[in-house]
């Protein structure tokens, strides 16, 4: 089987990872919100709210999202890689077979 089909494989199977995966870089937006120091926001914020904390606040809640998005995607890059090497030992194994 071509390598490109393996990779196509090893996505499809750690798809359902994303969002449980996000979640633990991310959390709950009280949580990104705590970790960019926006805190203390409304627990249902409005938007020209949210929108004047963010922009008072720019380059740490930028920081802050760079960080957890290139966590993330090592985390999912390491996921993706264990699962495409497995997926290729196991069909390399089982062809020498036939």
């Amino acid at each position: 089987m071509p390598h490109p089909y393996v990779l196509l494989i090893a996505l499809l199977l750690t798809a359902p990872l994303i969002l449980p995966l996000a979640r633990v870089f991310f959390g709950t937006l009280p949580q990104f919100a705590d970790d960019a120091g926006l805190r203390p926001l409304p627990a249902h914020p409005r938007w020209t709210e949210l929108r004047s904390s963010v922009v008072s606040h720019l380059s740490s809640v930028v920081s802050t999202a760079l960080l957890d998005l290139m966590g993330f995607f090592v985390a999912y890059a390491a996921v993706v890689a264990v699962v495409y090497h497995v997926l290729v030992w196991a069909l390399a194994f089982f062809a020498r077979d036939l």
